[in-house]
């Protein structure tokens, strides 16, 4: 049995939790202008047809199915004077803000050459946020075994997520109004997102000391990843529920801009909506660490995700531009929102415990791999079904909409999600892992570490 030194203390120093944390404010400039923004940049500003730019998100996840495992199984056998994960934040980093400026460059081409070139340009993106993603996430499961700590990390993360999502959500349009054509506007804002996300993400590297877990060879490889996946019951409900949650969010974000543009007839509170959505978000994260402590992860995922189902069924049926009740439904859905930010990832590295425990094999790189790109994945559906939705219901851009079109803008932002965000919660109700369990779980790993190197 090889050295697992350094151990993590059950305590995570705040420097280590911050400097984390703000890697995650580096992937949010660039995560958050595609969950909520490029579906509207290919249709309205990029022109190409609604459909088109939903397969283009479709096909761009499908290659993340690829990618993804590589990349966490890679990760799992790295060994480097860097450390296992932290190599590819270092390499990763100025590769990753230049794919994301490109994904935004907005040349002038042709109608087939602006789908190739937007084909293009996401599947570099999404390969360079794999490289640096998924490593980064896998973090977490090193820097301590305690579960209540890991979830004041993930909150410390998760903050910092919000706070690049409300940047992203609150000033990105805006700034873009301030030139002279929204091209440009955009072309500019995407390098100043690539530049900062470069330079945090180097933050992280600099600031984060991980425990490198010795990998054994158990003969697992990628083609094993189905059964290695399929024999952790907890983490496949998880990942299903995840999935139904992102991409409802992931539709409601994209059809928002839609939403308020045409149906209201108010773009200009577009920013306005973003913001009553994310700062209650971050606002309401304490809240939930704090309920987290008394009740199971689970639960608190369900608890908010069931309130953000509530006020877009309520979203449904306001047919007019009403800034006072649409602003408080979407304060209402940012506090149940925070938890898709904040309960998932703390979930999974009790998932990667639960793997230990029942097969002997730690593989914080696969199962965080894979969790990324359902993560993703969500973000892809979300997409593809806003583009094939708008696309059936005769949606054209820069134009007045018709009846339908209207109808169908209303049911994609509202009750599209709502089914989605049930289907979530039916999974989430069965996922198993509790205090107790996850106790027990550590006990049993550390007495057959102990026994190992007891004979070693």
């Amino acid at each position: 049995m090889a050295d697992r030194e350094p151990k993590p203390a059950a305590t995570v120093p705040l420097k280590m939790k911050i400097g984390y944390g703000l890697g995650d404010l580096g992937a949010n400039f660039l995560f958050q202008p595609v969950m909520l923004f490029l579906m509207y940049f290919f249709t309205d500003v990029f022109m190409l047809g609604a459909s088109t730019a939903g397969l283009i998100f479709l096909a761009a996840k499908a290659w993340d199915g690829i990618s993804d495992p590589i990349i966490g199984f890679l990760s799992d056998r790295t060994r480097s004077r860097w450390g296992q994960k932290r190599p590819y934040l270092l390499f990763g980093a100025l590769p990753l803000g230049l794919s994301f400026f490109l994904l935004f460059a907005a040349p002038d081409l042709t109608p087939a050459g602006r789908a190739a070139y937007a084909l293009a340009a996401f599947l570099l993106f999404c390969t360079a946020y794999t490289v640096v993603n998924i490593p980064y996430a896998a973090l977490t499961a090193n820097l301590t075994l305690d579960s209540h700590e890991r979830s004041r990390v993930t909150a410390f993360r998760m903050f910092f997520a919000i706070f690049g999502t409300l940047i992203a959500a609150g000033a990105t349009r805006p700034v873009v109004g301030l030139f002279a054509s929204e091209a440009a506007g955009w072309r500019t804002v995407s390098l100043v997102y690539g530049l900062l996300a470069a330079a945090l993400t180097l933050v992280t590297f600099f600031s984060v000391r991980e425990r490198v877990f010795q990998v054994e060879d158990f003969g697992d490889r990628l083609r094993d990843l189905p059964r290695i996946i399929g024999r952790n019951r907890p983490f496949l409900l998880l990942s299903l529920g995840m999935l139904m949650q992102l991409t409802a969010i992931s539709i409601l974000a994209a059809m928002i801009n839609y939403f308020f543009k045409y149906n209201l007839a108010r773009e200009s509170f577009i920013p306005v909506a973003f913001l009553c959505l994310f700062v209650p978000a971050a606002l309401a994260l304490p809240f939930w660490v704090w309920l987290s402590r008394k009740q199971n992860k689970g639960t608190v995922f369900n608890l908010g995700m069931g309130l953000v189902a509530l006020t877009m069924v309520v979203l449904y049926f306001i047919d007019e531009f009403q800034p006072l009740p649409i602003g408080l439904l979407l304060v209402l859905a940012g506090v149940g929102l925070s938890t898709i930010y904040l309960s998932p990832w703390s979930m999974v590295p009790d998932t990667v415990e639960y793997l230990e425990w029942k097969t002997g094999l730690r593989r914080e790189g696969l199962i965080y791999g894979f969790f990324c790109f359902v993560q993703k994945l969500g973000a892809a559906l979300g997409g593809f079904v806003s583009g094939q939705g708008l696309a059936l219901a005769g949606y054209v851009p820069n134009a007045v909409q018709t009846p339908d079109a209207l109808l169908g803008i209303r049911l994609l932002t509202t009750l599209a999600p709502v089914l989605l965000v049930i289907a979530g919660i039916a999974f989430i109700r069965f996922y198993p892992i509790d205090e107790r369990l996850h106790q027990r779980m550590i006990r049993d790993i550390q007495r057959k570490i102990a026994g190992r190197d007891g004979h070693a």
